[in-house]
């Protein structure tokens, strides 16, 4: 029996029984403890409302303790809710973005719920992600704030948005608030070294099948497309080890679904066009070995043997960090000279706003107290971070 209380090896039960092989995980071993600690980390991980569905239509439900059929079974019928939540808003935002001529690609979350999940309740989103021409994006961006949106989170520097984020992030509020993100790149932008050219992502788009009703002509990318993108997006802009159980499992339905559409020539060929080899090679290891994906033997070969610059970049994101310092320095290693420069001292000095939004302050007055602390605890983590580095230097010394 595995225990489903470390999380890695909860990880690896979770993918069992999601992909059919509930019968290697010894379910009927399990204690009522042990499905309770599995439940919270399908939870946590964003696949509680699949792990539901799974075990109610492959007949172990019965064999699961009531407490934690309960409990699943909410968190599905709260992802349902708030999914439709986020449904509606498109369905009001698409048209308006149609009648201004403006393109939009469902991305992520949305169009997977929508296309490859049997049910629209079972893939968890925390926004909505559009991508639309960069020309563009203002434009979608004041038709968003004329319906309510505001920005989610202020700047820690002026234009510090533009330089290194990719998207608008906007949220509108109420009973179910609703996060926006409009892209205008993928991954990255400009100032990331593995920043590539969002024309080939917009060659390889299709309309959105099916579309719900007021979706009107809203795009997908073709799923050649989407294996690259969310392959990178898990393991290039955020790491291997942040990445969460669906993201694989989102991977692994991509496969699938479209078994009979994904061109793997066409894959290879891009992966190596825009250096990204290394990192669809690792997120598809690490869906296969969660899912056994039938990812062809070929293709992963073929990964294996071609070089790209951040083959150690993806590797080290795969490793938790021990420190902030040591996690904004993945950041920092990854953009330009000037990025690096900007976020360094967006870090140390961010704007006013921020420092409230931030820190949940309601007026400015205690500002200068809160920069002293802040700056109090980025001393504390250097200290922490040359520990750390002290530590992994002995040993080689040796």
């Amino acid at each position: 029996m595995v225990d489903p209380k470390l999380p890695n090896i909860a990880n690896h039960t979770l993918g069992l029984i999601l992909s059919g092989r509930s019968a290697e995980a010894g379910l009927e071993s399990f204690s009522a403890g042990d499905w309770e600690a599995l439940s919270k980390r399908a939870q946590a991980e964003g696949v509680g409302p699949l792990l539901y569905w799974t075990l109610s239509r492959s007949g172990s439900g019965s064999s699961v303790p009531a407490s934690t059929r309960d409990f699943l079974r909410l968190t599905y019928a709260a992802t349902r809710i708030r999914n439709q939540a986020i449904f509606s808003e498109l369905a009001n935002l698409l048209p308006l973005f149609h009648r201004a001529g403006i393109p939009v690609v469902l991305l992520k979350g949305a169009c997977y719920a929508l296309t490859i999940y049997p049910d629209p309740g079972l893939r968890p989103m925390g926004d909505a992600d559009l991508l639309a021409p960069r020309l563009k994006l203002a434009e979608a961006v004041r038709i968003a704030r004329s319906q309510g949106f505001v920005d989610a989170v202020p700047e820690a520097a002026p234009g510090l948005r533009d330089l290194l984020n990719h998207e608008v992030c906007l949220r509108r509020a109420g009973p179910q608030p609703v996060t926006l993100e409009l892209h205008h790149s993928l991954v990255a932008d400009r100032t990331f070294t593995y920043a590539v050219p969002v024309d080939w992502f917009w060659q390889q788009t299709e309309a959105l099948k099916p579309s719900p009703a007021g979706f009107g002509q809203a795009l997908a990318l073709t799923p050649t497309a989407q294996v690259l993108y969310a392959a990178a997006h898990a393991m290039l802009q955020h790491g291997g080890e942040t990445a969460p159980l669906r993201w694989f499992h989102d991977l692994d339905l991509l496969i699938r679904h479209y078994r009979d559409r994904l061109d793997w020539e066409l894959l290879l060929s891009q992966a190596r066009k825009f250096e990204w080899g290394s990192a669809l090679e690792a997120a598809l290891a690490q869906t296969v070995a969660y899912f056994a994906t039938p990812v062809p033997e070929g293709v992963r070969a073929a990964l294996a043997a071609s070089p790209d610059h951040y083959r150690d970049l993806v590797a080290m994101k795969q490793e938790r960090p021990a420190t902030h310092i040591l996690l904004e320095g993945r950041k920092l290693l990854s953009l330009n000279a000037y990025g690096r420069f900007r976020l360094a001292l967006a870090l140390a000095f961010p704007t006013p706003a921020y420092m409230r939004w931030r820190y949940g302050l309601d007026t400015s007055r205690a500002l200068p107290l809160w920069y002293v602390l802040r700056w109090w605890g980025i001393f504390k983590d250097a200290l922490r971070t040359l520990a750390v580095l002290a530590q992994k230097v002995r040993p080689a010394s040796r």
